[in-house]
């Protein structure tokens, strides 16, 4: 399952000075004046900037300073804290501030596991298909991971699900690039916290 524009320059494609992103770049909030600190927590801003703009704005291109325009904004709203946004429930409700404010009316579909409570691989992946298949990108929240270092401590945008027999390949969008995962190679490993959220629009009359 995949999003329907979901290839490189189609996926919230961005230019840049260093070439066209899949996606934001999230250290490009430091043209704005947000310390690295702050931009290294701020991946949850990043993945959510991707889906709106992907849900708002299809078929768009954008310069980096039109992405960083909404990026900076939801950066000040979302306003990630010293664990950045920890987890999808936590989006959530940060992201009341952005319905309110721009008169949104998105319902968001949330599964998470800690290490006590889990779901299986099979449920995942059913969630995050259901999320491709309403063309909705599924933001990907996970604290510990070992196998794969892309998803450590950190928060991505899946665009794709592709089953290849004997494994699910994740495409997602991380620092502008597209990164392919192995999902059962990173579910297979003991973790303290993933969280998937994706939103569905219930307001295509603004738009």
């Amino acid at each position: 399952m995949k999003l329907k524009y979901s290839k490189v320059g189609e996926f919230v494609p961005v230019t840049s000075k260093k070439g066209l992103y899949y996606g934001g770049y999230q250290n490009s909030l430091g043209d704005l004046g947000v310390s690295k600190f702050y931009r290294d927590r701020s991946c949850v801003v990043t993945a959510f900037t991707n889906t709106y703009l992907y849900m708002y704005h299809p078929r768009e291109k954008f310069s980096l300073k039109d992405y960083n325009d909404y990026h900076y904004d939801f950066y000040k709203k979302i306003r990630p804290h010293i664990y950045g946004v920890p987890t999808a429930g936590t989006l959530n409700r940060r992201v009341n501030r952005i319905r309110r404010d721009r008169n949104l009316n998105l319902y968001a579909h949330i599964m998470q596991e800690y290490f006590v409570r889990q779901h299986t691989t099979e449920e995942k992946i059913s969630f995050i298909n259901e999320g491709l298949r309403k063309n909705c990108p599924v933001i990907f929240i996970n604290w510990v991971s070992k196998n794969v270092k892309v998803l450590a401590h950190h928060g991505v945008t899946i665009t794709e699900c592709n089953d290849m027999g004997d494994y699910h390949e994740l495409v997602i969008s991380s620092w502008g690039r597209v990164y392919k995962i192995n999902f059962e190679i990173f579910d297979k490993q003991m973790k303290s916290y993933s969280g998937l959220i994706y939103f569905e629009r219930n307001d295509y009359e603004i738009y």
